[in-house]
């Protein structure tokens, strides 16, 4: 869910949430509800344990449409282009660049760039997008104050005519297979 209420020790609502993909540990449970600080409660069916890994990236960039664009924001009051490829990284606890610039250099390279298929992610300077098949794709977009679906070629053309940006890359989404390690150093 893109955000989640939490709820205080008698279950009532409180004014507060927690955006998607927010780490906790479970301090007890309830049926329904799982206590993750003191008096701090949200309901189980919002959470996933930690090892879920979810691979349609479509269902959770998704979550996002219509969330308005804000340069630098991360969460359901305010996501930027590049925040919602790396928040399905981390959702799945993989690791995965902040900002446009180092994902374009951290991401591979496809070599035929006027072909798109879904799963692409397309990349210019300062801008990122994922296409969701070979005609659309969804992004932050900031002319648009939101996140949306657009025509790919309309993407390029928008992009190319009023920002004087070319596509400079096309990578993928596909999930990179990893494993999590923890590392103690002694000094």
């Amino acid at each position: 869910t893109l955000k989640t209420n939490i709820f205080d020790k008698q279950k009532k609502r409180t004014k507060y949430s927690l955006p998607f993909a927010s780490k906790i540990s479970i301090i007890q449970e309830s049926k329904s509800f799982v206590e993750f600080e003191k008096n701090k409660w949200i309901a189980k069916i919002n959470i996933k344990k930690i090892n879920h890994i979810e691979k349609d990236y479509l269902k959770i960039l998704k979550l996002f449409l219509k969330t308005k664009y804000v340069w630098g924001g991360k969460t359901y009051k305010g996501i930027d282009c590049s925040a919602l490829l790396q928040l399905f990284y981390y959702y799945n606890n993989i690791f995965y660049p902040r900002d446009t610039k180092d994902q374009l250099r951290y991401s591979k390279n496809n070599i035929e760039i006027k072909k798109f298929k879904k799963g692409d992610v397309l990349f210019w300077k300062g801008h990122v997008a994922v296409c969701i098949d070979a005609k659309k794709l969804i992004h932050a977009y900031g002319p648009e104050k939101k996140v949306l679906v657009m025509s790919i070629t309309k993407t390029i053309n928008i992009i190319e005519r009023t920002a004087k940006l070319i596509l400079k890359k096309k990578s993928s989404i596909k999930l990179i297979s990893t494993k999590i390690w923890l590392v103690n150093i002694l000094f």
